[in-house]
């Protein structure tokens, strides 16, 4: 396999294993990031996680405000391919030009499904039965470029965004390798997206976390399990915030009470945080209450946690 001279625009940690791939077959010129960020208490400046593994494999790194103030470093690198992912910004034109060969983007959803920022979590808040990767070359539309290839997954019963993402970010870079060498051998299939079959996943906020008890337990299941670890489902206890994260059971009754009410919870849910629903009741197996680290269930409610009859949501 011809190995191709590449620039790589990515940022979060699911783009890694693609860069370390990337980096092993062919020769990686430049890495492009966001700005590094300031998180916790103390405002520390963390260095991005793309960034910090182009620094340990020795690839000059830029992370501009916008990318278009890259376009002389791209001239000077001189790509043949530019790789994007989860890059974080939409690319201008000239940007995805400056590459003889194309700007190819790994998207993680099975195109022209869940188009947009978080496929991920909504490929199990919508209760898809599977999900994947697919690799295309990019247009100026949002993920609406040809594809080339395409990997699927199913999604297990107890799927988080969390376990998918790490699936997905392995099997990324398992698909950009032959991705790029059918791009070396000028072989790329060139597969038009159906626009009427596609679905769009727009990015979440927060608020994306608040759960209505009064939905079916299914329902909420999939919202835990689908914003998990972040933003976090969450429901309020005594006026404060409390997050519900996985493992989940969906339990058939909900004794009677109203939505919201604490149960206790019949022996297959032993230990976990049980609440009637509109339809059924949902058992949560880890929790993280306001100012405090998350916890597994029992804990919480060995301590100061609800009882039977307490109330969330209100």
């Amino acid at each position: 396999m011809r190995r191709l001279r590449l620039a790589f625009a990515g940022t979060p940690a699911i783009a890694c294993p693609s860069l370390r791939a990337a980096a092993t077959a062919h020769q990686v010129e430049l890495v492009l990031t966001q700005p590094d960020r300031r998180a916790g208490r103390g405002r520390k400046l963390i260095r991005q996680p793309l960034a910090a593994l182009a620094d340990e494999l020795g690839i000059p790194v830029e992370q501009p405000g916008r990318i278009a103030e890259c376009l002389p470093l791209l001239g000077e690198a001189a790509p043949e391919v530019l790789v994007v992912l989860a890059y974080g910004q939409l690319l201008p034109p000239a940007v995805l030009q400056a590459a003889p060969l194309g700007a190819v983007n790994l998207h993680f959803s099975l195109l022209p499904l869940l188009r947009g920022a978080a496929p991920i979590n909504w490929a199990i808040v919508n209760g898809l039965e599977q999900s994947g990767v697919t690799s295309m070359f990019m247009d100026q539309g949002l993920d609406t470029g040809d594809i080339i290839f395409q990997k699927a997954t199913p999604l297990g019963a107890q799927e988080t965004a969390g376990s998918l993402a790490e699936r997905l970010a392995e099997m990324g870079a398992q698909l950009l390798l032959p991705t790029l060498e059918a791009i070396a051998a000028g072989a790329a299939p060139r597969q038009p997206q159906d626009e009427q079959a596609a679905t769009w996943a727009p990015l979440l906020a927060k608020t994306d976390g608040l759960l209505d008890w009064s939905l079916g337990a299914g329902e909420l299941d999939r919202r835990v399990r689908g914003l998990d670890p972040w933003p976090g489902a969450h429901t309020s206890r005594e006026g404060a915030m409390l997050k519900l994260f996985a493992p989940t059971m969906i339990l058939p009754d909900n004794q009677g009470r109203q939505p919201g009410t604490v149960l206790a919870a019949p022996p297959e849910a032993e230990g976990m945080l049980a609440v009637a629903c509109g339809e059924g009741a949902l058992a949560l197996g880890s929790v993280q209450a306001a100012g405090k680290r998350r916890m597994d269930a029992p804990d919480f409610l060995r301590g100061a946690g609800p009882g039977p009859g307490d109330r969330l949501g209100d």
